[in-house]
């Protein structure tokens, strides 16, 4: 089978959809990814085809990077995906007429209503929730926030209000340029869905975070999508003997962020490992902390492997992405998590009330006396490290590839010739 995936996040959100095309050409699959042009090389290393669409996802990564509250940062969020996505759209339209089953992200839009045109399967494949609950308010909400179901089902409601406010048109013109009838609101859209029988993927652990008892049958929670270092990856000398020469080190980076100013974070997170007494491993990405130079107990580097380097650390400061706060919890490891905003605000308060890391504070508030306090927990409680080790060692023996793998394959057997 022909299989198309798409999104058009940031690394983090490209990679568990890269582990996910993997494990469909393991299943015999051939399997394109359609993601931005500059992961095209990354994603080729693994052997998987790439499908190159232009779209900048740092820009998209700048409005995390501000900081700003849940609502104000998805619309702005929106408003860029919107710029971008028409001619993404086109790109999109060409990988479509060559698949036979596609599986489109929440930044992946218009490739579902392409498959529509041509008459071909999909599902959609989501690293966060969704469906609208009473178990929780929409995701881009502080969870601890949240006063209980009715307010719960509201804010999902009023999400999908402001998703058609942004978009709406846009995905109505790509509608009738595909000759589909268009949607007159984002919950049309939602029971469109739900008669084609659309299956909903989401790639983290069950048990983080359980499927609700009002979601129905089409909602798949099915753990984590992981993706192994590149093949025959090594790690930089200098960050090895850095490794080797001590105890363990307090990894701070903060992945695709891209802060308005990371000399502040990097002078922050300095003095912070300075008054916990923690060695440190600053990752730089994409300008969540600026390049500054190494010392003997502060080592500094672009990046590396989450998969193999967060084992290897003591805690992990992080932003709260969804993809670095599963590598963190898979390491079994205490998260520090800082949010910028977004989905990042619920993953903080996920991780907190499993007891896998200390109550979040978020980038804007965030002290180097508060950063210090968070990591001597991390580091020194060992009843929150006992429940971060159990909580890896549960997610480790998850499959989540597996699972999505096969919901996928069920599905498209109806559709068989």
């Amino acid at each position: 089978m022909k299989i198309l995936l798409s999104t058009l996040g940031s690394r983090g959100d490209v990679q568990p959809y890269l582990a996910l095309a993997l494990g469909l050409q393991r299943a015999g699959h051939r399997v394109a990814l359609a993601a931005p042009a500059t992961f095209t090389d990354w994603i080729q290393s693994y052997g998987v085809t790439a499908a190159p669409v232009r779209f900048n996802p740092q820009a998209v990564m700048q409005q995390l990077g501000k900081g700003r509250g849940g609502l104000r940062t998805l619309t702005a969020m929106l408003h860029l995906l919107k710029d971008g996505m028409q001619d993404a759209q086109n790109q999109i339209w060409d990988a479509v007429r060559e698949a036979e089953y596609v599986i489109q992200s929440a930044t992946g839009m218009g490739m579902l209503e392409a498959a529509e045109a041509r008459g071909i399967p999909g599902a959609f494949a989501y690293l966060f929730p969704f469906a609208p609950t009473r178990a929780w308010p929409m995701f881009w909400l502080p969870f601890r926030a949240s006063p209980g179901g009715l307010y719960n089902r509201l804010t999902h409601h009023v999400m999908l209000h402001l998703l058609w406010q942004v978009g709406g048109a846009m995905a109505n013109a790509w509608r009738r340029r595909l000759g589909l009838k268009p949607w007159r609101s984002a919950h049309e859209s939602l029971a469109w869905a739900r008669k084609l029988r659309l299956p909903f993927l989401y790639g983290y652990s069950p048990s983080l975070l359980p499927k609700p008892a009002d979601w129905d049958d089409l909602q798949q929670v099915t753990g984590y999508w992981f993706l192994d270092p590149p093949p025959g990856w090594r790690a930089p000398a200098d960050l090895q003997r850095f490794l080797d020469g001590g105890p363990p080190p307090v990894y701070i980076g903060f992945g695709s962020m891209n802060a308005e100013d990371p000399e502040r974070h990097t002078r922050l997170a300095r003095r912070a490992l300075e008054l916990s007494g923690q060695r440190g491993l600053l990752l730089t990405g994409w300008g969540g902390l600026a390049r500054s130079a190494s010392s003997d107990n502060v080592h500094v580097v672009e990046n590396a492997p989450h998969e193999w380097l967060f084992p290897r650390v003591a805690a992990v400061v992080h932003h709260g992405g969804a993809g670095t706060t599963a590598a963190a919890l898979r390491a079994g490891v205490p998260g520090v998590l800082t949010p910028f905003g977004g989905d990042q605000i619920a993953w903080a308060d996920i991780v907190a009330r499993a007891g896998a890391g200390p109550r979040a504070v978020g980038i804007r508030r965030l002290t180097a006396e508060r950063l210090a306090a968070a990591i001597e927990r991390a580091v020194n409680d060992p009843a929150m490290r006992a429940r971060a080790a159990a909580l890896g060692e549960t997610i480790r023996a998850e499959d989540g590839v597996a699972r999505a793998v096969e919901v996928i394959e069920r599905h498209a057997a109806q559709f068989a010739p």
